[in-house]
């Protein structure tokens, strides 16, 4: 079965709005070094495999700051990006706060509600999912007539913004099963990029 899912935007072209970048700046390796990690070590501190999400591709794009995974599975698909930015007019990078409380990542989750809200069939409502001793906002929505069961959650992280979109169809299962999956699949994503900044454990 092919599930469509709409990409609610494009991350970077929301950012650009607020923060002009110069090409030069991106032609500059050293610039996608943001709080001690690049785009690939993003690109690799990504599970291979969630719940029933299975990597199809991996992206690192290392002069737009980004790295992109791509996950599929039975009736299932995902894509999570994460994305920093530089400033144009200051040698640093534009300054991303942690967790929900970014403007953009409110900007962006005000998109997707109006995006699903807006779709025929589709009710979307505001969420949390938790992730360690934290929560990051999100919107779900489902359509009941194809069975499609969407979230698209968004939070900072390492200086850089993070954006989970995976939907699951329950034709096969129930909206309580999926509505979980898609959760922990959210949870275990945001999870990951965060563990990456905690210290080594001690022996």
């Amino acid at each position: 079965m092919n599930i469509h899912y709409g990409i609610v935007c494009n991350i970077l072209s929301i950012v650009l709005v607020v923060v002009p970048f110069s090409p030069l700046h991106a032609q500059e390796t050293e610039l996608d070094l943001i709080q001690g990690y690049r785009s690939r070590d993003i690109l690799v501190g990504l599970p291979d495999t969630s719940g029933p999400f299975t990597v199809i591709s991996r992206n690192a794009d290392p002069q737009n700051f980004s790295a992109t995974v791509e996950y599929g599975g039975v009736d299932a698909r995902a894509i999570v990006s994460v994305n920093g930015v530089r400033a144009s007019n200051v040698a640093g990078m534009y300054a991303v706060k942690d967790g929900p409380d970014d403007p953009v990542v409110r900007s962006l989750l005000d998109q997707a509600f109006q995006y699903h809200s807006n779709q025929p069939n589709q009710v979307a409502q505001r969420t949390n999912v938790s992730y360690g001793n934290r929560a990051m906002a999100c919107v779900s929505s489902d359509d009941p007539q194809k069975k499609d069961d969407f979230l698209v959650c968004a939070t900072g992280v390492l200086g850089r913004y993070m954006l989970i979109q995976p939907v699951m169809n329950y034709r096969l299962s129930s909206k309580e099963v999926v509505d979980r999956q898609l959760a922990d699949f959210a949870s275990s994503m945001a999870s990951a990029i965060s563990e990456l900044a905690l210290p080594p454990a001690s022996n």
